[in-house]
């Protein structure tokens, strides 16, 4: 995530607090003019800070009305005025910070702290001013933890599913080093020599997977959208698999019709498609039947459904298929060569072509995806 973005409620809690400190300032003096002071309170009104300014006697002399909802979700009780939040154990540290302007000569002037409560994050930053009064600022930073806490986690799994294929291929080369020429046979070295191919391939897919998902983040990504035959790409998808088809015995029941436009970007279209299947050739098992239909049209959308009558997946695990490097089976996931991205990619996918997925136990056995792609893409 770029730095701007994680620095961007700070910025902004630091520009509404100078704002309510230039309000105070004018109820403070009154030659500024009235026009001055609405135009303040207006900004303070509508901006996405709550804001609550109190006197020295912490008497509240403004609340916008982020302040008031934000105090109703931090506080255990029903308030009768807001004024009351400061009573609540939550805000301790900002008593005791504003409590501490009275008996301290030199005073920190700004106070900061986190709140987690019904599962949202709260920053909240308290600005002291001279005579004793002062500003409350409460931020929802729900999302932006967030999003750090994936960065954070996506690059611990990263480090992780590199290490096993990086070790691996040191290990080989090792050694065929310590025991090239007169202790290794050709047939031995080329065995390591295949092994270490395997795992190169695999260090290949995760970077190129992972490259994809962070192109569909990106919020600059140029997306190129065009009239798009599905049912095309997926006979020709149908030919490229073919021998790992052929190779797992599998059945492909194909029920879309014979032309299918949507307004699509290809790539990424295909990329939907093609690990749905690789998906399902590695995990719904030999000899099962794959199926593919359109169920349904209307204006807006095509309505998708993808199903194997295969191993299936248990319950408690459909809601995290789509999680990044999320695997049912780990040791089996890792022993086919998958990199634990595919789902996360077709999500990203689909919600880029305005489409919802979702993914469920399939009738009589097996694992099914039904998902939407709109057919008509405008601002994405």
């Amino acid at each position: 995530m770029p730095l701007t973005d994680i620095l961007l409620p700070y910025s902004i809690t630091a520009t509404v607090i100078i704002l309510a400190i230039a309000f105070y300032g004018i109820t403070k003096r009154r030659s500024i003019s009235q026009e001055a002071t609405q135009r303040i309170l207006s900004h303070l009104r509508i901006s996405q800070e709550g804001l609550g300014i109190f006197d020295s006697r912490r008497r509240i002399v403004f609340a916008n009305t982020l302040f008031n909802q934000y105090c109703d979700i931090i506080s255990d009780v029903y308030l009768s005025n807001t004024q009351q939040i400061l009573e609540q154990s939550e805000f301790r540290g900002i008593r005791l910070f504003v409590d501490d302007w009275k008996n301290t000569e030199e005073k920190e002037q700004c106070y900061s702290s986190k709140i987690e409560k019904s599962g949202k994050i709260f920053s909240l930053r308290c600005v002291r001013f001279g005579d004793g009064g002062f500003v409350i600022s409460i931020n929802d930073i729900t999302q932006t933890e967030e999003q750090t806490r994936l960065k954070q986690q996506l690059t611990q799994n990263v480090a992780h599913e590199f290490k096993t294929p990086i070790c691996s291929i040191q290990g080989y080369l090792e050694t065929i080093i310590e025991n090239y020429p007169h202790n290794l046979t050709q047939e031995k070295l080329m065995h390591f020599l295949k092994r270490c191919y395997s795992q190169s391939n695999r260090l290949h897919n995760l970077v190129n997977d992972i490259s994809q998902l962070n192109s569909m983040s990106d919020t600059h990504q140029q997306v190129n959208m065009e009239q798009t035959d599905v049912a095309l790409i997926i006979n020709n998808m149908l030919q490229e698999i073919g021998n790992s088809i052929q190779e797992h015995n599998i059945t492909i029941e194909n029920d879309l019709p014979k032309h299918l436009f949507i307004e699509a970007d290809v790539s990424m279209l295909y990329s939907i498609f093609r690990n749905l299947f690789d998906n399902a050739i590695s995990y719904a098992g030999d000899g099962s039947t794959i199926r593919l239909q359109c169920f349904r049209q209307d204006e807006q959308f095509c309505y998708f459904s993808f199903s194997d009558n295969g191993a299936g997946v248990p319950s408690e695990h459909l809601n995290r298929l789509f999680e990044r490097f999320y695997r049912v089976d780990k040791g089996r996931s890792r022993k086919i060569g998958g990199t634990g991205l595919g789902l996360a990619i077709v999500k990203n996918a689909v919600s880029l072509h305005g489409g919802t997925i979702t993914a469920r136990q399939a009738q009589g056995g097996g694992l099914e995806f039904v998902f939407t792609l709109k057919k008509q893409q405008q601002d994405i």
